[in-house]
């Protein structure tokens, strides 16, 4: 291969992750918005634990996002929720 195929196949590779990463979020941000109570995710931790620990850092690092947006966006969600 040569070296600007390889150049192009990383950087289609890089994108396909950041990708990942952003619907990764977004899927986690809409499960928020659509909770009634604590909605939980497959592996047993309510999708707000998620957004508040540091285990979404490296998603949001990935997704070219700040943390602190994704944690603000989601709690934003629950406060503005209709009871």
């Amino acid at each position: 291969m040569r070296t600007d195929q390889d150049i192009a196949q990383v950087e289609r590779i890089a994108m396909a992750y950041r990708r990942l990463a952003n619907a990764m979020i977004l899927s986690t941000l809409r499960e928020i918005s659509k909770m009634d109570e604590v909605v939980v995710a497959p592996d047993g931790t309510p999708e707000m634990a998620f957004v508040e620990s540091s285990r979404i850092d490296p998603w949001c690092e990935l997704a070219g996002l700040e943390p602190e947006v994704v944690r603000k966006a989601a709690k934003r969600l629950i406060e503005e929720r209709p009871f």
